[in-house]
């Protein structure tokens, strides 16, 4: 199977200076092609054409997705977040979660034995954030986006100015970034045939106009001490003690804002003060059993 970098290669390579294409009712001859790129992170566009006809120069900015995506943001943190979402991406993401609290309220927080994913000896910290095209398991949702707010997580348009106006072939080009078209596709045969196939943003849009959001577990490991990197926590687990046990809260006001570190050492710290190496060290003595999954 073609990975993704390899196809988007192939694409890029049907756009050869001098090719031929048929765009908006004009005959266009391209100029250049290549790859927005940028310091950290990535812009939307994957694909950047300038071509011409006798008259003027027009841009094609295309962002490309296989048929078998599922992911559209797969490491979200606070500053990609806003970039996406904009300036109320804290309000976003909280109404987001708490439309399925009682799914997270529900949820096993200590394995005391493998359960699904989930490997004996794990506490979870608290859960990542995922965009997706589809719902993606029990703690998934719809996101509460308006239609304006689907198009630009889509476009791009909320992009901080290095992704918007991202370097191609070594030049820096205003808005670059900012994706006019999709590509949805596994097969195309030529540079006209991606013209062909590719769909206006707004109407992509228009076509999906729901963006889901699913939320991953973030365990720590109690047996090998170790947990799933320092990844920011859309919903964290806030563990410490009263009367003596090992008791946990869930969080929703901080989206994106504490980390598995922070959660991690604050789990770490009650263990230590109640005495506990694992999960085979927890029972009704130390611990509240209300999310413990047990023999």
């Amino acid at each position: 199977m073609v990975d993704f970098g390899d196809a988007e290669r192939r694409i890029l390579g049907y756009f050869k200076r001098g090719t031929q294409i048929f765009h908006n009712g004009k005959d266009l001859i391209v100029q250049e092609a290549g790859k927005p790129t940028c310091p950290q992170g990535e812009p939307k566009t994957d694909i950047y054409v300038l071509a011409s006809d006798n008259m003027n120069f027009e841009e094609i900015k295309i962002s490309y997705k296989k048929k078998n995506a599922d992911f559209l943001e797969n490491k979200t943190n606070a500053e990609r977040a806003e970039q996406l979402f904009g300036s109320d991406w804290r309000l976003i993401i909280k109404k987001s979660t708490i439309g399925i609290q009682d799914s997270f309220e529900r949820r096993i927080r200590i394995y005391k034995e493998r359960f699904a994913k989930a490997e004996k000896g794990a506490i979870t910290l608290g859960w990542k954030f995922e965009l997706m095209n589809k719902p993606s398991g029990e703690l998934s949702g719809n996101m509460a986006l308006t239609q304006d707010q689907i198009y630009d997580v889509y476009a791009g348009t909320n992009l901080s100015d290095d992704k918007r106006n991202a370097f191609v072939n070594g030049r820096r080009i205003q808005d670059s970034g900012i994706a006019d078209y999709i590509l949805v596709s596994d097969r195309v045969s030529s540079a006209q045939d991606i013209i062909d196939q590719m769909i206006p943003m707004e109407e992509y849009a228009r076509m999906h106009p729901h963006i889901y959001f699913a939320c991953k577990a973030l365990n720590y490991r109690t047996f090998e001490k170790k947990f799933d990197g320092d990844r920011p926590l859309a919903v964290q687990v806030a563990w410490s003690i009263e009367d003596g046990k090992l008791v946990s809260e869930l969080i929703f006001d901080s989206p994106l804002e504490l980390n598995g570190n922070e959660m991690a050492n604050r789990l770490r710290q009650c263990m230590k003060l109640l005495g506990i190496e694992t999960t085979d060290d927890i029972s009704s003595d130390n611990a509240d059993m209300n999310h413990v999954n047990e023999r």
